[in-house]
């Protein structure tokens, strides 16, 4: 079964990124990708949609224009676009269901950056029902390795061709649909007609018409957060990746000599060796991970336990990490993430996926 990838775009440089990093990793895993965008502006009561507002037709523009620079840099890869209409995260958290992986960007470390649009990303991870991936924005990266279209953009009289709709939603688009509110737009390249893309006669895009750019290799080093039995499903997730990228796994438990209840009366340490107190600790992990190893034995699997912590123990190792998995526990308040997923999420420089786990 083909895997079905959704990453949200809100038109910011952050969204973009991750739109691009969702389109290599559906590229990577033979998935399809699905890009959507969410208009709380737009009601079912109007159902003019964006035709009658310069600035929504933009933007439903900007969409399929960013479909196109993903086309363009993985000819091979299937993506729609789709508009909805109410409020953006529940609209993604609904999405979520119907999808193997959702793709949200994600800003950088500060609590400015928490209260702004990341606010929306983490509310959307804390109860989406498939694994979101968290893309940060990379502002040094050079304008050149953008990808350029060279074709002629969208038009509301050249629009991209309507297919089967994944997702129901209201949508705005440059004409009502006849039986419903609701419209989805596969991306094509410039050149074939749109009733040959229909009929999947779509071939590779034209070498003049838009820079096409190989796909980029996988992650070479996964570092997954682990915390016993409850983390398989978030180091089964890691595995798979490392499996089809040729990566390898380094497992990480962040652990504390002295935590917190220490300042109980009567309390002692059980082992006040350190180094030993680790090589305890990662004898067990290796023997709680080996099933989940066992499905993927060609994966190179580093187990360590790291003092100083779970958040900070697990964000040493991230310095040169190209990909991040925690899982992620159902939260009392559904709404939020636990301490260590926040902080892992607001200071790795590498992106994160958060899995659901039981």
């Amino acid at each position: 079964m083909t895997q079905q990838i959704l990453t949200g775009y809100d038109g910011s440089p952050r969204s973009r990124t991750a739109v691009h990093w969702a389109g290599a990793e559906a590229a990577r895993h033979g998935a399809e990708l699905t890009v959507l965008r969410v208009w709380p502006w737009l009601g079912p009561s109007e159902p003019d949609g964006p035709t009658t507002d310069p600035v929504r037709r933009a933007e439903h523009g900007d969409l399929e224009a960013v479909a196109r620079e993903v086309l363009a840099a993985h000819p091979d890869l299937t993506v729609a676009t789709q508009a909805a209409a109410g409020d953006t995260a529940d609209a993604l958290v609904d999405a979520s269901a119907e999808y193997d992986l959702l793709v949200l960007g994600s800003d950088g470390p500060g609590a400015l950056a928490d209260l702004l649009g990341g606010s929306v990303a983490l509310s959307v991870a804390a109860r989406a029902s498939c694994p979101v991936a968290l893309v940060r924005e990379q502002p040094d990266a050079p304008e050149d390795e953008l990808p350029l279209i060279q074709g002629e953009l969208p038009t509301p009289e050249n629009p991209l061709p309507t297919a089967t709709n994944p997702f129901p939603a209201t949508v705005p688009a440059d004409e009502p649909p006849a039986t419903s509110a609701t419209a989805t737009a596969v991306a094509v390249a410039p050149g074939p007609s749109p009733a040959a893309a229909l009929e999947g006669e779509l071939s590779a895009p034209d070498p003049h018409s838009a820079t096409a750019v190989a796909p980029s290799p996988g992650p070479a080093e996964i570092v997954v957060g682990v915390a016993g039995e409850s983390s398989l499903p978030a180091v089964e997730f890691a595995l798979a990746e490392a499996a089809r990228s040729g990566g390898r796994v380094r497992a990480v438990h962040g652990w504390e000599l002295m935590p917190f209840w220490s300042a109980t009366p009567g309390w002692l340490p059980p082992d006040t060796d350190a180094d030993d107190q680790a090589s305890r600790i990662e004898a067990d992990l290796t023997r709680t991970l080996a099933p989940a190893h066992a499905a993927h034995p060609e994966v190179e699997l580093l187990v360590e336990a790291r003092l100083g912590g779970a958040a900070a123990g697990l964000l040493s190792a991230t310095e040169h990490a190209d990909l991040v998995v925690l899982g992620r526990r159902p939260h009392l308040l559904g709404h939020s993430l636990g301490p260590v997923a926040h902080a892992t999420i607001r200071n790795s420089p590498a992106p994160v996926i958060l899995v659901p786990q039981p």
